[in-house]
């Protein structure tokens, strides 16, 4: 039985698969595809593209999370407003914001495999 996109959706953003990389490959599919909007700048990612940039991201941040304020899906899309926030290594013990995202996801065979998303760095 296939799991709803939005707990698939839900269960990555919840999940510590930005500085864990055992957990990339439970909610990422092999083919994805990620166009990224930011303030740096227009990129595209593939699946391989995409996990070596969350390998630099887990190299300098102790732990990252999400605060989900927003997720509504149709089918087989999710769409999802929230904030990053992480705790460096240099300084374990305070949380701070890092960006503001919007994601649209698409989902195939239980797994992400489309994200247009939208993001900007935080003030704070």
């Amino acid at each position: 039985m296939s799991l709803s996109a939005k707990k698939i959706v839900k269960g990555f953003l919840d999940s510590d698969v930005f500085v864990n990389l055992q957990e990339f490959e439970n909610y990422l599919h092999k083919d994805l595809k990620m166009h990224w909007h930011a303030s740096s700048g227009y990129r595209e990612f593939s699946f391989e593209d995409y996990r070596r940039l969350c390998q630099s991201t887990a190299a300098s941040y102790e732990s990252m999370r999400t605060d989900v304020t927003h997720i509504i899906s149709d089918k087989k899309e999710v769409a999802a407003r929230f904030t990053v926030y992480v705790r460096t290594n240099e300084n374990p013990r305070e949380e701070v914001p890092v960006g503001y995202f919007i994601s649209i996801f698409k989902i195939q065979d239980d797994k992400i495999i489309e994200v247009h998303q939208s993001s900007h760095p935080s003030q704070d």
